[in-house]
C-alpha cells in the first residue's frame, strides 16, 4: 500500500512527539517538541498555528475537557490553564516515596477511554531499567506507581472493549498487551517482536478497527499491526529517519499526524540528508481512528 505522506507543520522540533486532536472535528492538531521545550498547534481547516515554551523539557502535552493542558514537565505533572497559570501535581518521588535516584523526565503520556492518565519515565541518558510506569486518578490528585524496571516508557492505547491495553518500552523492542479493567493492568505478554532491521518502537495509536499504528524511531517508518495477532498489516515511509508518534485527526478521524525529532537532547544531524527531520508529517492511511481523550481534571 502506497500512502501520501504530506508536511503538515514545518517548524523544525528538536524532538517533536506526543500529537493529539481534540476541538470541533478533531481539527486542532497540537504536539509538544521535548527538548525545544514548546507545546505547537496548528488547525487541520483554518492553518492557524500556536505555541508556548515550558520551564522544562515537556514529554507530554494532553488538552484538558475544561481547557489548558496536563503537561508532562519533568518534574511535572503540572495542570496549565488556558491563561498559563500551573499548578502542580504528584510527582514521581510522591509515588516512589524517594526521590530519583538518576536525572529522569516524563516521556509519553496517554488519557485512557475510561479516564485515567497513564505516564512513563525515563533516564536523560536512555539507561536501561531507570524508568518506571505510572497512572493518575482522574481528578489529577493521586499517582500511583504501576511497575519498574522500564527503559524508555513511549506509546500506548487500548482496545476498543477496553479489555486490552497496548504498551511500549522502547528499549524492549516490543509491542506488549496488558489485560485491562477500570484502569488495572494485568498479564503482561508480547504481541509484536520487533525484527532487526525495523528500528525502535516509539509513539503509537490504535485505529477503529482494534490495530496499531506504531511510529520507529531510526526506521523511517510507521507501521501499523494487527492489535490480536501482532502481524504487520502496513507501512507508511517517511522522509525523516526519527520517527516519533502519531494520532488520528479530523471528522472523520482519517488523517493520521506523524511527529519526527531531529534528535535527542543536544543531538544535531546532516540536515542535506534529511532536510525534513522535525517536522510534522500527515498522511491518509485509508482507515479511521480513534478521538483523542481529554483529561478531566
Amino acid at each position: 500500500m502506497s500512502v501520501a505522506i504530506e508536511v503538515f507543520d514545518s517548524r523544525r522540533n528538536q524532538l517533536g512527539e506526543g500529537p493529539t486532536a481534540t476541538g470541533p472535528g478533531n481539527n486542532i492538531v497540537q504536539w509538544c517538541d521535548i527538548y525545544g521545550q514548546f507545546v505547537r498547534s496548528r488547525n487541520l481547516i483554518t492553518g492557524e498555528i500556536g505555541e508556548y515554551q515550558t520551564d522544562e523539557a515537556v514529554g507530554f502535552q494532553i488538552p484538558r475537557s475544561k481547557g489548558g493542558e496536563i503537561l508532562g514537565t519533568a518534574n511535572g505533572p503540572v495542570l496549565r490553564d488556558i491563561d498559563g497559570q500551573i499548578t502542580k501535581l504528584s510527582s514521581r518521588q510522591d509515588a516512589d516515596g524517594h526521590p530519583d535516584k538518576h536525572k529522569l523526565r516524563w516521556n509519553d503520556a496517554k488519557v485512557s477511554p475510561d479516564g485515567y492518565l497513564f505516564l512513563g519515565s525515563m533516564a536523560y541518558e536512555n539507561q536501561s531499567n531507570e524508568g518506571a510506569f505510572y497512572r493518575l486518578s482522574k481528578d489529577g490528585t493521586k499517582l500511583k506507581r504501576l511497575f519498574g524496571d522500564v527503559g524508555i516508557s513511549n506509546g500506548m492505547d487500548w482496545s476498543n472493549d477496553l479489555t486490552r491495553m497496548y504498551y511500549i518500552d522502547t528499549l524492549t523492542l516490543k509491542v506488549e498487551v496488558f489485560d485491562y479493567h477500570y484502569g488495572e493492568i494485568s498479564n503482561r505478554r508480547t504481541l509484536v517482536q520487533i525484527e532487526e532491521g525495523m528500528g525502535f518502537p516509539d509513539g503509537m495509536c490504535a485505529d477503529a478497527d482494534d490495530n496499531i499504528w506504531v511510529a520507529f524511531w531510526m526506521g523511517s517508518a510507521v507501521r501499523c499491526f494487527d492489535g490480536n495477532t501482532g502481524k504487520q498489516l502496513a507501512e507508511i515511509k517517511l522522509p525523516v529517519q526519527k520517527v516519533t508518534s502519531c494520532c488520528f485527526a479530523g471528522e472523520k478521524l482519517d488523517k493520521l499526524i506523524i511527529t519526527s525529532a531531529v534528535g535527542n537532547h543536544g543531538e544535531s544531524m546532516d540536515l542535506d540528508e534529511y532536510p525534513k527531520a522535525g517536522f510534522i508529517f500527515i498522511a491518509n492511511p485509508g482507515v479511521s481512528g480513534k478521538k483523542t481523550t481529554t483529561f478531566g481534571a
